[in-house]
């Protein structure tokens, strides 16, 4: 069934015999008339076919001061992104509130007084159905915040498993597919975001969501953190895409938020909806521990963390600097040469006690890394020949690499 919405733009297009299209007030295009009128460029081609926003061509209506003109809009010409034709822009108001932006390719022959008075009744027309679709997608939207919080964050298994029964009854996430969570955070600390921040992650949130089936998705923005449900069966993220979504939502939210320093963290795969709970927590910790280990990356697995994976799943306050031997925090408070050391010491246990390897992984001489060892030893009070002094320094490090304590010099997995 045609929506009144796509109705009223098919009928302008015709009275007309032009080219239009609609646009929410994010300028993400939401409706769009047929292709039978000429001029055709290639920007219109392309906002139809991926109806999203791409970063140049935002830019552009940026300069041309269309996300805020209260009245017709004709931007320049920019042949860089397609736009060879000339448009005119006719943002939508209800009630002094932007709900939309009408557009026409003119091309050549601007539109006529009675086709522009035409034109400005067909706004008016479609403010009211904008709105009337806006309130209701507010609606629908909402409610799947207030079920997607619950799945994720309730604190008790049965209210996690009712929402999840919910979801399901209203079709809002697909029955019987595995799934997994991806989080989204944008500083280190978790550090509660800002208006701008929280509103730009919900959009980048959004426009993620447009590129991937339909009830195979639920994104929330929360106050520290975004996060997406994901079916693990979306033919759209199957293989090298799902990296690539990944690395588009980073790079999105990069440009809209300069000075931050987004990182996804993606949990492991769970059998069911109600099981969404687990797949956040694994991707939080992959999140935190990319933050705190150098080498993994800005897109981590919960299964690339390997020995990290095991010691962020301690709760809280039981992993703490009194976890480290003792000696081994006195060489990581000992300054640069201290550092080395530690770094030295890694090296020497992550290669299972291989000098020869050892040294040419740290581009020294042999004796050099054994007069270290031996340093080491003094330093520290362990005795690198002993298996338990081994492990627990070896764990130490590890301990206090994510406790902030030094930064980790090799990688426990690789990128995604």
């Amino acid at each position: 069934m045609t929506s009144e919405l796509q109705r009223l733009t098919d009928a302008l297009g015709h009275n007309l015999k032009r080219n239009v299209s609609v646009d929410d007030p994010t300028m993400h295009q939401i409706a769009f008339s047929s292709h039978v009128y000429e001029p055709i460029d290639l920007l219109r081609q392309r906002t139809i076919l991926r109806r999203d926003l791409p970063p140049e061509v935002a830019a552009w209506l940026r300069a041309a001061g269309a996300f805020t003109a209260r009245g017709p809009l004709r931007p320049p010409l920019n042949e860089a992104i397609g736009g060879t034709e000339q448009r005119l822009c006719l943002p939508i108001r209800r009630n002094g509130r932007p709900v939309g932006f009408l557009w026409i390719l003119e091309g050549e022959s601007e539109l006529s007084g009675d086709e522009l008075a035409t034109a400005l009744s067909a706004a008016d027309s479609l403010a009211v159905v904008l709105q009337r679709e806006q309130q209701a997608d507010d609606l629908h939207r909402a409610r799947i915040r207030e079920l997607t919080t619950e799945l994720i964050f309730a604190s008790e298994a049965a209210a996690r498993r009712a929402a999840a029964g919910k979801l399901l009854e209203a079709e809002l996430f697909v029955p019987n597919e595995p799934l997994f969570v991806l989080v989204v955070s944008l500083h280190s600390g978790r550090r509660a975001l800002s208006a701008e921040e929280h509103g730009a992650l919900e959009r980048r949130l959004g426009g993620t969501g447009r590129r991937l089936s339909e009830r195979r998705h639920l994104g929330l923005a929360r106050h520290d953190h975004g996060l997406l449900v994901l079916s693990d069966r979306d033919p759209l993220i199957s293989g090298r895409a799902r990296v690539r979504l990944c690395r588009d939502l980073l790079a999105d939210l990069g440009r809209d938020l300069p000075g931050t320093t987004p990182v996804i963290g993606i949990g492991e795969v769970v059998g069911d909806l109600a099981g969404a709970c687990r797949s956040h927590g694994d991707a939080e910790r992959a999140e935190r521990v990319a933050r705190l280990v150098d080498g993994l990356g800005t897109v981590v697995r919960a299964d690339q963390l390997g020995v990290y994976g095991l010691l962020a799943r301690i709760p809280d306050g039981e992993l703490n600097a009194s976890s480290v031997p003792t000696g081994l925090l006195d060489l990581l408070s000992s300054g640069a040469r201290g550092r080395q050391l530690a770094d030295t010491l890694e090296a020497y246990l992550e290669n299972a006690g291989d000098g020869p390897a050892t040294a040419e992984q740290l581009f020294v001489h042999r004796t050099t890394l054994y007069y270290r060892l031996q340093r080491i030893e003094e330093l520290t009070g362990a005795r690198l020949s002993d298996g338990g002094d081994r492990l627990a320094f070896h764990l130490g490090l590890k301990i206090a690499t994510l406790l902030g304590l030094r930064s980790a010099s090799t990688d426990e997995g690789s990128p995604a």
